[in-house]
C-alpha cells in the first residue's frame, strides 16, 4: 500500500503519540523540488554513507543520532539540526531509538 504524502496546507504530526517502535519511516512531503522524510531508527540502525545531488538538513526530533558528514562523526541530539551541502557523503548511526527529519532540496535536472 502506498503511503499518503502531505497535501499543500496540510498539518502533520512529526511525533505521533504512538510508541516509537510502532511508528514507520516515511516520506511526508514529496514534491518536484522538495522531499521531507521522517526516519524512525531502532537502536543499532545504520544508514550507510551516501551522497545526494541537493543540499539537505537532518533534524533530530527524538533520541540522538551519530551523523558522519565530510568524514567527521558528530552527535546530533534532540532539537538539533545539521546542514549537509549538496554532494557531501553522509551516514547515520543510532545507538538508541531515534526519530530524525530529513529535508532534501531536489535540484533541477540539466538534461
Amino acid at each position: 500500500m502506498a503511503l499518503k504524502h502531505a497535501a499543500s496546507g496540510e498539518v502533520l504530526e512529526l511525533l505521533p503519540t504512538t510508541p516509537t517502535a510502532a511508528q514507520i519511516s516515511q516520506a511526508l512531503v514529496c514534491a518536484p523540488r522538495l522531499e521531507v522524510m521522517r526516519f524512525v531508527m531502532a537502536a543499532g540502525k545504520q544508514i550507510p554513507g551516501h551522497a545526494v545531488a541537493g543540499p539537505l538538513t537532518i533534524q533530530c526530533l527524538q533520541g540522538r543520532v551519530e551523523v558522519q558528514a565530510d568524514g567527521t562523526w558528530q552527535t546530533l541530539q534532540e532539537h538539533q539540526l545539521m546542514y549537509v551541502a549538496e554532494g557531501v557523503e553522509h551516514a547515520l548511526y543510532s545507538k538508541v531509538e531515534t526519530i530524525v527529519l530529513v529535508t532534501l532540496v531536489r535540484l533541477p535536472h540539466n538534461d
